[in-house]
């Protein structure tokens, strides 16, 4: 899984988060906030994984 912040589009950590994502043929999962959005949101955060983990 790769995981990208909803706030950090055009940012460098989500250009190459989502060539990563492309090169793994798969889609990124996008969590709230930035690329520190567990620092940010941290209950957002959770929640989205708590999501994908189920």
């Amino acid at each position: 899984m790769v995981g990208i912040g909803a706030e950090s589009t055009g940012q460098v950590c989500d250009r190459t988060s989502r060539a990563l994502a492309a090169a793994l043929r798969t889609e990124p999962v996008v969590f709230p906030g930035d690329h520190t959005g567990f620092l940010a949101d941290p209950v957002g955060f959770a929640g989205t994984l708590r999501a994908l983990l189920s």
